[in-house]
């Protein structure tokens, strides 16, 4: 018969192989009995972080921990979703420490809402959505099960803002997360689904272009010029040995789109001249737009680029 001390260091071993968290049932089927477990609860060995949830021998300090408690509590086969595997996959900020709302997909059970028990896990809310997850909805990221991007926003689009939709799914695109085979994925899964109103409308006006853009204003203006019907640009291309964020050839109209923090010191504005006054030499109209000018009215800037292009098509 096994001793006290090889199941503790049984315990070891098993809570560290799997980030030292770990669900009351597994442990259970790992072969410790529900009194050791009871026991080794007590003593503080364990430590319950949600119901049924235990870290081994102090409270959670890292938000990937707080993470994989979320998912042990869930079940088996379940994965981040929504706002938090959004966060996970880089397509919205991600906060600093032990995250206060997790949601979770489970192909298990009910949907329910738990809440953390340990002083660190206490303002915690784990929300857990019954989904039907295939083989191919499911990812791994830093070492957490998550659903697939596309999937993440479905789920992200039912609690969000239009302006947050619109932010992540132009995340996903700058990031190659989301491609032709993604949207149409997207539009078979969001049929009677929250949120679909909001996320559809950018689905409509994906063109792979989207795929080479650098920044969400790039995207942005991109959709609202596709939405308009105008002919779509090149996107960040070579021109005269420069790199330029829209281009329409044809018509010799170069967009700049100035996002901030890129284009706010002298150096840089004195490279953005230096080009500008390079591809006006050339012949080229060079147009230029900051976020703030872009956000206050989409429409002016999409209608001065629109009256460009008309002039020298008439020209």
């Amino acid at each position: 018969m096994e001793t006290g001390l090889g199941q503790v260091e049984k315990l070891r071993h098993y809570m560290a192989a799997r980030g030292f968290i770990a669900g009351r049932s597994d442990l259970i089927e790992a072969g410790f009995s529900p009194t050791r477990i009871k026991n080794w609860h007590q003593g503080d060995r364990l430590v319950q972080v949600i119901r049924g949830v235990y870290s081994l021998g102090r409270d959670i300090e890292a938000r990937e921990a707080a993470l994989r408690a979320a998912l042990a509590a869930a079940g088996p086969g379940s994965a981040l979703t929504g706002q938090s595997a959004c966060e996970q996959w880089g397509l919205i900020k991600r906060g600093q420490g032990i995250p206060r709302y997790v949601e979770v997909a489970t192909k298990r059970g009910n949907s329910r809402r738990l809440r953390g028990s340990s002083p660190a896990m206490v303002n915690t809310e784990v929300r857990v959505v019954k989904r039907t997850l295939g083989s191919g909805d499911l990812r791994e990221r830093d070492g957490i099960v998550l659903t697939r991007p596309a999937l993440a926003l479905i789920d992200f689009s039912a609690r969000a803002s239009e302006r947050e939709v619109r932010f992540a799914f132009l995340e996903a695109c700058r990031l190659k997360l989301f491609n032709e085979r993604d949207l149409k994925f997207c539009f078979r899964r969001l049929v009677g689904r929250r949120g679909a109103r909001k996320l559809r409308p950018f689905l409509a006006l994906w063109v792979p272009e989207l795929a080479r853009i650098r920044s969400v204003l790039e995207g942005w203006f991109l959709i609202e010029w596709v939405e308009r019907g105008f002919p779509v640009p090149q996107v960040n291309a070579k021109v005269a040995g420069f790199e330029v964020d829209m281009y329409w050839p044809e018509q010799g109209v170069v967009l700049e789109l100035d996002g901030g923090a890129f284009h706010r010191g002298t150096v840089q504005q004195r490279i953005d001249l230096e080009k500008q006054l390079a591809l006006e030499a050339l012949g080229l109209i060079v147009i230029r737009a900051t976020y703030r000018e872009f956000e206050e009215n989409p429409d002016a800037v999409v209608e001065r680029v629109a009256t460009a292009l008309r002039l020298r098509a008439a020209a």
